[in-house]
């Protein structure tokens, strides 16, 4: 029955994914600086394959927020297909919501590959609403972006 109800919520997602790729994206709110207005975003994965090329500059990289820190909203989780990357606030200077989840963003920063200590995953996932005591070891590699700005649009 967990397994059934959790395919059901992901065949959910997917449709609400799918339905509003289509749809141009609007700003209803935008959170830390300011995200420029000139050039177009980068899907995440566009962003991923560019990620050698200049690790110092800042991109626009659109995706889906699957998850965000239930503790305070000080990450979340952007998601392009199977691709994904934690997002964190530059100098820890702002926050989300923490009910952004499954909302369409564009972010404004700077992208990086790193490793996660399995301390630091459990921590991320405790932040996330995880009730699990299973500890988390070894490393894990994930990507990341150091964000000075986000702007979400509204589920509705």
């Amino acid at each position: 029955m967990r397994n059934l109800l959790k395919a059901l919520a992901c065949l959910v997602a997917s449709v609400v994914m799918a339905v509003q790729a289509d749809n141009t994206f609007r700003i209803d709110q935008t959170f830390g600086g300011e995200v420029p207005s000139e050039g177009e975003a980068l899907t995440l994965k566009e962003a991923i394959l560019s990620l050698g090329e200049d690790t110092d500059s800042f991109l626009k990289i659109e995706g889906q927020v699957t998850e965000v820190c239930q503790a305070k909203g000080c990450w979340m989780i952007l998601v392009d297909g199977d691709t994904y990357a934690r997002v964190t606030f530059e100098n820890y200077g702002f926050f989300v919501p923490i009910e952004t989840s499954m909302q369409r963003s564009v972010i404004y920063g700077q992208l990086s590959e790193r490793t996660l200590s399995g301390e630091q995953a459990q921590h991320f996932a405790q932040d996330a609403g995880a009730k699990s005591t299973v500890e988390l070891h070894g490393e894990i590699k994930e990507y990341s972006i150091l964000a000075r700005g986000v702007q979400l649009e509204n589920r509705s």
